[in-house]
């Protein structure tokens, strides 16, 4: 039973560590999304369910979902 967590374990860590590859830096993502953030708080690279990087730029008008491959808005979310 133990070797069997600890197999889990390890192929566990193994896909959470994957990272982003061929991705635009956090700078250009910011670029590309202050106008429609304004004012940038806090910027994450994040990987969905799928492998595909994003970035999510937070900012004081809302937040933006840049993908990390081009740079394009993906979602805009404007806060209330």
């Amino acid at each position: 039973m133990m070797s069997w967590m600890l197999g889990m374990l390890i192929v566990g860590y193994a896909l959470a560590s994957d990272t982003c590859t061929g991705v635009i830096s956090a700078e250009d993502a910011i670029r590309y999304a202050r106008q429609y953030v304004g004012e940038v708080k806090s910027v994450h690279l994040s990987k969905n369910r799928h492998g595909e990087c994003y970035y999510r730029v937070r900012g004081t008008e809302g937040s933006a979902v840049v993908d990390a491959r081009d740079g394009k808005l993906l979602r805009f979310y404007r806060k209330r």
